[in-house]
């Protein structure tokens, strides 16, 4: 039954004339005055909107605490005012309370569609007591936003499908958007030159040796050629091993600790720069990529990415070459000071070829000295321009564009 046309025919020449007057005029007064106008009275409105006196005076008086969504619209059709209209205008009339019970349950429908809240509990963001007003309120700080609602209100909208999310890809919004955060947050001032980036490119190997340093000053390099690098830890199940966004124009790459060893952090991030030289176009079109331990999910390239990471770090011709050595430290040790890398990557680059992690695992060491300067622990602050703030003092110092 079409509600607009099932009532009286005298209805019918009023309905949405009021529609200006919802501004200046409660719900009561705009009731009163088409009762005037029409010379009826409340028991024949009544009877000719089907509508109980206990039910319609509450609507009214914007005392109801549940409202039949069918006797409003009635109402809204007797006075002749929209529906959306009436709703924007009944609202702030209504009690504190109901009006906050409202906002929670459409809040609550948001975040839900939005947000993996069990994984996000188990990484901590969450606890298993916050209610509805905590989890926004988390959000909205951690984010920065005005309203929870600004949540998708970027230019990462229209990267991110509208159906039905998986808590997989949930989480993986999530960890972009942060990303994303910060990087708006830093807003590298430094242009970026393509040309003096595949010049400092070669340069990098040597400060892979630096342990402890060498990832940082390299992340300041890069900073300072428009290339800006952070670190952000995996979330939940997504085993994210990089990404790389185009914010202003700009490539912005963020590597996670994946695995938690020492010479992914570097992989990942010769993975991403070649990204940035060779698919950047693609980049600025779908505004971030992402790579994972189920491959990339928007180039096509990741062979590619990889081969060119690992070739960079170790090439087959040495691998080949020190495989005869692998079980004489000294040699690893005096070969890779030579070839200006690290120990850990020939290990590694051997583990992962022939499946060996448990025998040379001991001489590759994990992240925690190379991220102890860049690990800002963006999802344990409060709010990511805290982090960001951190990282920018770090990557910005000396740096002029």
């Amino acid at each position: 039954m079409d509600i607009n046309n099932s009532f009286s025919p005298i209805l019918q020449p009023v309905i949405k004339e009021s529609d200006e007057n919802i501004s200046s005029h409660s719900l009561l007064e705009l009731y009163e005055m088409k009762k005037l106008r029409l010379g009826l009275s409340d028991r024949a409105i009544q009877k000719l909107l089907g509508i109980q006196l206990n039910s319609l005076k509450p609507i009214l008086e914007g005392t109801a605490k549940q409202i039949n969504l069918v006797n409003f619209i009635k109402v809204a059709n007797f006075i002749g005012v929209e529906f959306g209209k009436l709703a924007s205008a009944y609202l702030p009339q209504m009690e504190a309370d109901t009006i906050g019970e409202i906002q929670a349950s459409r809040d609550a429908g948001y975040i839900v569609e939005m947000f993996d809240l069990q994984t996000l509990k188990k990484c901590g963001f969450l606890t298993s007591d916050d209610n509805i007003k905590e989890i926004v309120k988390k959000i909205k700080t951690f984010f920065n936003l005005k309203s929870l609602y600004d949540f998708a209100a970027d230019d990462l909208g229209r990267a991110f499908s509208r159906t039905k999310k998986t808590s997989n890809e949930k989480m993986r919004e999530f960890w972009i958007r942060s990303a994303y955060s910060q990087f708006v947050a830093i807003n590298n001032s430094n242009r970026y030159d393509r040309k003096k980036l595949i010049d400092i490119i070669p340069k990098i190997k040597p400060y892979t040796r630096n342990e402890e340093y060498g990832l940082t000053i390299v992340a300041k390099a890069l900073a300072s050629v428009g290339v800006t690098v952070i670190y952000q830890p995996c979330l939940g199940k997504e085993q994210v091993r990089g990404a790389t966004l185009a914010i202003n124009g700009k490539p912005c790459i963020v590597i996670s600790d994946l695995g938690k060893r020492y010479p992914t952090l570097w992989f990942s991030l010769m993975h991403e720069l070649y990204h940035v030289l060779c698919d950047f176009d693609d980049i600025l079109k779908n505004c971030y990529h992402i790579s994972s331990e189920n491959g990339d999910l928007l180039l096509t390239n990741e062979d590619k990415a990889d081969y060119f990471a690992q070739r960079f770090l170790l090439s087959d011709d040495k691998l080949r070459f020190i495989e005869g050595y692998i079980n004489s430290p000294t040699n690893v040790s005096e070969y890779a000071r030579q070839w200006g890398i690290h120990p850990s990557f020939i290990y590694s680059t051997y583990c992962y070829k022939y499946n060996t992690w448990a025998k040379y695992s001991k001489y590759i060491p994990d992240t925690s000295k190379a991220l102890r300067l860049i690990n800002t622990n963006p999802f344990e602050a409060n709010e990511l321009i805290e982090s960001a703030d951190k990282i920018k003092q770090i990557l910005m110092v000396n740096n002029h564009g």
